[in-house]
């Protein structure tokens, strides 16, 4: 059987397929007739529950719901799961269009949802105004919450009690509040559980199984300690999910999606083939429970609802499954450069819009110096929006105030700035050969004293002028004229313009 997941994914790879606010209107149209009309469900039987959900104030998109219950050989753990595939058909517009955003994401400041914001926020969303399909696990655990056994079923679910960190902490701390004793159970049954991972040599510090798909940087992400409690629970019961759901597939042999890890120098990834998870020390391990931000647990969610519980045909072929799985590892870096690239354009958007304010509109150059330096040094774009104020002083005639920048710029990514700068060197002219090769020659890589982007040495010969280029330390080229013919001032003139003609086509050859 043909796989068509390539031709799917085919424009998935690169900003436009991936991070970007606006929905195919294919997908968009089906979104709106599913709020307007209400999902078709197709199951049998779905057992009515009614239970709460933690998240943090922000949360728009809620996709999961948790309860607990102690029982006379420990307890059962309840996992309520969004059943977004049942909205959601494969193959259908809103599923292409999944596949190639494959998650939400997440930033500082701002979210782009894998899935419409009018269902993943709204129609999908547990929120605590109505009754939504969902797909439960019910996880039975001795008294030590070592797994005993796990049912999978499908469901319809109310939101009795959407909790907040702040509000859990409220009720978990107070006797008299009516859900205090099932939040205490909750952080007993999560404390053991993480006494077993901890047993196992899982790593604790590696966060891969609970809702926090945010692509932040480590370092700036503090929990507080109101949020470390629900935190824990959330996490631990999401563990237990992934666990059932993997082992789940793992002994009827589904065709599925795997979250493996192979060893603490590598990144997690997507496998079509079961393996090992190193970091969380387990042998089985699925994505289940965030269906509206993660496309491969929409995957798990079709082949565990379709299969297992309704007896249909499998949903994926191995090729297909092997072939989502390669994209979503590929998207998971895009995706993580993307972002942090435009956290940078948000950032100096504000620090541009700031400074105008406190200035009547007027920049200088010594406002961009340092963040144009460490940009292009580190090899990354300049800001949109600085490019903007450069672009349009370079037109409007204001060239020299960004002469200091002019071999930074050229060896940028930035084209739109390099095509200006080679009219203005090469067609107009507008700068002495000599400047040039003085502004070349102190054009720093870092904000050294040490390292320097160019190295032009002029050497004359008793009848020869040479000139040699370095760049980055290394010979660029060398070029010689000689002095039989021609005026040595008339020579050196005529070599110095040409070395600055075959540099600026060598950085900026369109």
């Amino acid at each position: 059987m043909r796989s068509y997941i390539k031709d799917y994914t085919a424009s998935g790879t690169h900003m436009e397929g991936m991070i970007r606010i606006w929905y195919h209107p294919l997908a968009l149209n089906q979104a709106k007739n599913l709020s307007i009309h209400g999902i078709n469900d197709q199951a049998i039987t779905r057992k009515m529950e009614e239970w709460i959900s933690i998240d943090g104030i922000e949360s728009l998109d809620l996709d999961d719901a948790i309860w607990v219950e102690k029982t006379k050989n420990g307890y059962s753990v309840f996992i309520h799961i969004s059943d977004v595939t049942e909205a959601i058909p494969a193959y259908t517009p809103l599923d292409i269009e999944a596949l190639k955003r494959t998650t939400s994401v997440y930033r500082w400041e701002w979210v782009i949802n894998m899935v419409p914001p009018i269902l993943s926020q709204n129609l999908l969303s547990l929120n605590e105004d109505g009754e939504k399909l969902t797909l439960s696990i019910r996880v039975d655990l001795n008294n030590e919450s070592e797994i005993q056994d796990f049912t999978l079923y499908e469901s319809i679910f109310k939101n009795k009690l959407r909790y907040s960190y702040e509000t859990f902490i409220d009720d978990f701390l107070n006797p008299e509040s009516q859900n205090h004793n099932t939040l205490q159970l909750m952080y007993e049954v999560a404390k053991k559980r993480k006494i077993i991972r901890k047993r196992e040599w899982a790593d604790m510090s590696f966060q891969d199984a609970d809702r926090q798909l945010y692509i932040w940087p480590h370092e700036e992400k503090e929990v507080s300690i109101s949020k470390k409690i629900p935190s824990t629970i959330i996490e631990e019961f999401m563990i237990l999910a992934n666990i059932a759901s993997a082992i789940l597939c793992v002994k009827k042999g589904y065709n599925s999606i795997f979250r493996c890890h192979n060893s603490v120098n590598e990144k997690a990834y997507y496998s079509h083939e079961v393996w090992f998870h190193s970091w969380l020390a387990l042998q089985n391990y699925s994505h289940f429970t965030s269906p509206i931000r993660r496309y491969a647990d929409m995957v798990l969610h079709r082949v565990l609802k379709l299969v297992h519980l309704r007896g249909e045909h499998v949903p994926y072929n191995s090729t297909e499954i092997k072939e989502i799985t390669e994209y979503i590892n590929v998207s998971k870096t895009i995706i993580d450069i993307l972002g942090r690239d435009t956290d940078r354009e948000l950032k100096w958007q504000k620090i541009v819009t700031k400074l105008k304010s406190q200035r009547w509109d007027t920049l200088t150059t010594s406002d961009f110096t340092q963040n144009i330096r460490d940009t292009i040094s580190a090899g990354r774009k300049i800001p949109k929006v600085i490019v903007e104020e450069i672009i349009h002083d370079l037109q409007n005639g204001e060239k020299w105030q960004w002469a200091w920048a002019i071999w930074l710029f050229l060896i940028s990514k930035n084209e739109e700035i390099k095509q200006i700068l080679r009219k203005v060197l090469l067609e107009e002219k507008k700068f002495n050969p000599k400047a040039i090769f003085s502004l070349l020659n102190n054009t720093k890589i870092l904000n050294t004293e040490e390292k320097y982007l160019f190295s032009i040495e002029e050497i004359t010969d008793w009848n020869k002028f040479t000139i040699h280029v370095k760049f980055q330390s290394k010979l660029l080229f060398t070029s010689s004229i000689n002095f039989w013919k021609i005026e040595p001032s008339e020579a050196r003139k005529n070599l110095r313009n040409k070395i600055i003609d075959r540099i600026i086509l060598h950085f900026c050859w369109k």
